[in-house]
């Protein structure tokens, strides 16, 4: 006679396992792509400058990578990538910065290190013996808002997870409640 109230009891707590487990899930899938937002963001600094035979375009860039919080620049030919011969050429503040052909970005040279807000940044293009600066820029300050939304979106997801767990909790509350058949007199 008692056993059969013990089965019952651990069928309860595995549903309340798994009705948790799921809720945990979906929240997870839902959160992962809240916390990519925002890593690959891009920013025009100079748009359609004309620079010898080119009309270039500067961008200031977050890789995408979690941990980079300095964004790179990317120089991008809107007319299309120059000849073979020509060389792309930055500098930020007094220091040549390394720049090369974009991997990912058809057209267009980027840097592989951070440039960050008052860096002054000039970019010169030389190609068969001519040379042509493209303006001075300084990188202003990031468009964000003054609010952390790195720590916002993680305290966000936390809640949801706890009010979740919360809910899983009372619902499984509530099947674990025997039901009783009032009987009138």
């Amino acid at each position: 006679m008692f056993g059969g109230i013990g089965v019952e009891v651990g069928r309860m707590q595995t549903m309340r396992a798994t009705v948790r487990l799921m809720a945990l899930v979906v929240l997870m899938s839902l959160a992962l792509p809240a916390l990519a937002h925002g890593d690959h963001d891009a920013r025009p600094l100079l748009r359609r400058a004309e620079v010898g035979p080119y009309t270039v375009s500067l961008w200031q860039v977050y890789p995408d990578v979690g941990s980079a919080i300095i964004p790179h620049l990317i120089v991008m030919f809107d007319d299309g990538m120059p000849d073979e011969g020509a060389v792309v050429s930055v500098r930020v503040g007094s220091e040549n910065v390394h720049v090369m052909p974009s991997l990912t970005t058809t057209g267009a040279w980027e840097t592989m290190t951070g440039v960050e807000p008052e860096d002054v940044v000039s970019v010169t293009i030389s190609e068969r013996g001519e040379a042509w600066s493209v303006p001075t820029v300084v990188i202003p300050p990031p468009l964000t808002s003054v609010l952390p939304m790195r720590a916002l979106i993680a305290i966000s997801i936390f809640l949801a997870t706890a009010v979740a767990w919360w809910v899983a909790g009372r619902t499984a509350q509530a099947w674990r409640r025997p039901i009783t058949h009032r009987t009138s007199v």
